[in-house]
């Protein structure tokens, strides 16, 4: 490690970086899906109920009661949005990516390494 240029371990180091920020994003991604899934069940079972039935939702550490066309469009919104997060986030780990593999490439080159 000693013989290593300081332009190249200044390039380790944004890799580094980089590989930080790709683990963060993937841990948010993995998040949003979860959220995602359970607010697609939960549309899901709130389809299937009457449109009598008595709907509660929570609210901080409240629950409260509400109406079903409400509740509808609120998981419909939150699921739209969800979406529109996890996406982002898809783009956001695909261009880390691309850097990761950019640098990874240049710092091969810069120390003569064939990859």
């Amino acid at each position: 490690m000693q013989n290593i240029p300081p332009q190249v371990q200044q390039m380790l180091g944004q890799l580094e970086s980089y590989q930080q920020q790709l683990q963060l994003v993937i841990q948010q991604k993995q998040k949003v899906q979860v959220d995602l899934n359970d607010a697609k069940k939960a549309l899901e079972e709130l389809e299937k109920a009457g449109e009598n039935t008595l709907m509660y939702k929570t609210v901080g550490t409240l629950i409260v009661r509400t109406d079903r066309a409400k509740a509808l469009e609120e998981l419909k919104e939150k699921i739209e949005t969800l979406e529109i997060r996890l996406k982002a986030l898809e783009r956001q780990e695909q261009k880390i990516n691309e850097a990761v593999k950019a640098l990874t490439q240049k710092i091969q080159g810069s120390l003569g390494v064939a990859g």
